[in-house]
């Protein structure tokens, strides 16, 4: 699998479950005043390296997903965690193909451009 398959993969799967917010992707700005609440998903690489031996060896990369929720300034935290709660769910100890995702962290990041945030992180490995 290549990155831009790996890539691809995840953010087919988040557009087909997730339903709560405007998805916006990476490089990709809010434009829209209207919209009161969003996220944007990003995929960060990390770590690869060979993890066995022999004639056939198995080669791991290791990344995370970055999922920053946006919602209007003055309303509380609550719903920010909320898709929070919801983000972990649809990804803690999920399997798609290849891709193994782990347990989800969230960090409160407060008010940025206007919006206030909330990220959900979540490292994942695939092997082949």
């Amino acid at each position: 699998m290549s990155f831009l398959t790996e890539k691809s993969t995840i953010e087919q799967f988040f557009k087909l479950n997730f339903t709560e917010a405007l998805i916006k992707y990476e490089n990709d700005e809010m434009n829209d005043d209207s919209v009161n609440e969003w996220v944007r998903i990003s995929i960060q690489n990390s770590k690869s390296f060979q993890a066995s031996l022999g004639s056939n060896p198995l080669f791991r990369y290791i990344g995370v997903v970055f999922v920053q929720i946006f919602t209007k300034l003055d309303i509380g935290s609550g719903r920010a965690i909320e898709i929070a709660d919801n983000l972990t769910q649809l990804f803690r100890a999920k399997r798609i193909g290849d891709i193994v995702f782990k347990v989800p962290s969230l960090q409160k990041i407060g008010v940025s451009n206007d919006w206030y945030q909330v990220n959900v992180s979540v490292e994942f490995f695939r092997e082949e």
